[in-house]
């Protein structure tokens, strides 16, 4: 197996082709620029900005994905067997439980976030009449599983809305506790927003519930491997993500955390047996991905998520510092500070539509991003940065857009 960067300075300071003079001070770091041309498959010139859609998974982890789906398929019973049974795929989950602060008693392999909530809200065997709270801003793959219940079970579902603009951690927990009703059971917030990047206060909002003797139940689609992440730290009760985003692992892989004092309460069909990757409950999995997330979060992990997230971070800040003087373009992410996430939101004009202005974008200039979720109401485009991205790609993606919003 190639080794991973043993030089962590090195792969976060050195520029492509130098650093663009007034973008960065000089102090940043900024990363290498081999990382996107020689650990993933990238196509050459393109500037890959839209990680929280679908991340692009390194060579050593489709390796390690294409190893293990090779041997499965010299001798399916035999090797299924082994690699379900034994320590070989329960390492993933290990690396996995470590990876998010919990212990692997209370750690479970899925396939994306929308599974892990669906499991969730399964588990829950809410009444009818029970009040589940959410946010306005809530992506349709952590929404769907309560609009289920409210559908055919008499959930009632409360909304809270969180305004675009500038918002503090104490005006967000205070319109969560204004959304609080005698039958609310469940506060259900996503860890980032999709629609702005907003970073929500969890574990403020996990002492919130707790302290009312509800659940909070986090959408982690848009942190892990975005941000560092410690469910033990955050306080919540359940958490789900996904492997193919931030983590760039196999698609059709995900995670799903339940505390141990929530377990007795969730209790999803799948992990009625228990939360390890081949049961009874769960069935045939797919295990080359799940084996292929454990080398991704391996490599995530050795980088040190302090490190990636604070790279992230600085790029998105740098990003969203070039396109605010742009004319008809508004940002509506935060400014840089505890409630900013690595993914940069602005409004378009009325004359752009957002569709076409992403899909100009990449045609034209190699630059991929995605616009908007339509379900949100507003037109608009998202980045979104990851390690493996460059100033030169801010650099591009800046040049890209205005002129785009010059033709």
């Amino acid at each position: 197996m190639r080794p991973l960067l043993s030089d962590r300075r090195q792969f976060l300071h050195t520029v492509a082709g130098g650093a663009v003079v007034g973008l960065l001070p000089d102090s940043l770091p900024t990363p290498a620029p081999a990382i996107a041309g020689n650990e993933f498959l990238l196509g050459e010139g393109l500037a890959y900005l839209n990680t929280g859609t679908i991340g692009p998974c390194r060579r050593e982890t489709i390796k390690a994905t294409q190893r293990a789906w090779e041997t499965l398929e010299t001798n399916p019973i035999a090797h299924y067997g082994r690699y379900a049974g034994e320590a070989l795929i329960e390492d993933t989950r290990t690396v996995a439980a470590r990876f998010l602060g919990c212990d692997l008693s209370e750690l479970a392999m899925t396939t994306s976030t929308t599974s892990g909530m669906n499991a969730i809200a399964q588990g829950l065997r809410l009444n009818v009449g029970d009040r589940v709270l959410l946010t306005d801003q809530e992506h349709a793959g952590g929404l769907h599983c309560w609009q289920y219940l409210a559908r055919h079970h008499g959930v009632v579902l409360d909304v809270v809305p969180i305004p675009r603009g500038a918002l503090s951690v104490e005006s967000i927990v205070s319109a969560i506790a204004k959304g609080i009703r005698t039958d609310t059971r469940v506060i259900s917030v996503s860890h980032v927003f999709s629609s702005t990047g907003l970073r929500m206060p969890i574990a403020e909002l996990s002492a919130l519930a707790r302290s009312r003797g509800m659940l909070c139940v986090v959408d982690g689609a848009q942190a892990v491997g975005a941000i560092r992440v410690n469910v033990r730290e955050l306080g919540c009760h359940a958490y789900a993500t996904s492997g193919h985003k931030w983590l760039m692992g196999p698609k059709g892989t995900g995670l799903l955390f339940i505390a141990k004092d929530a377990q007795a309460v969730i209790r999803p069909m799948a992990f009625e047996e228990g939360y390890s990757t081949y049961s009874n409950g769960n069935g045939v999995v797919n295990l080359p991905g799940l084996l292929g997330l454990g080398e991704a979060i391996r490599f995530l992990d050795r980088a040190d998520m302090a490190q990636v997230e604070g790279h992230n971070l600085r790029l998105r800040n740098a990003l969203a510092d070039r396109l605010r003087a742009s004319d008809n373009l508004t940002l509506v992410s935060p400014p840089a500070g505890s409630l900013a996430s690595p993914l940069l939101t602005a409004l378009l004009a009325e004359r752009f539509d957002r569709t076409a202005f992403s899909r100009a974008l990449l045609e034209r200039h190699r630059v991929a991003i995605r616009a908007t979720h339509a379900e949100f109401g507003f037109n608009g485009i998202r980045f979104s940065l990851h390690e493996f991205n460059t100033v030169k790609d801010v650099e591009g993606a800046v040049e890209a857009v205005r002129r785009e919003l010059a033709a």
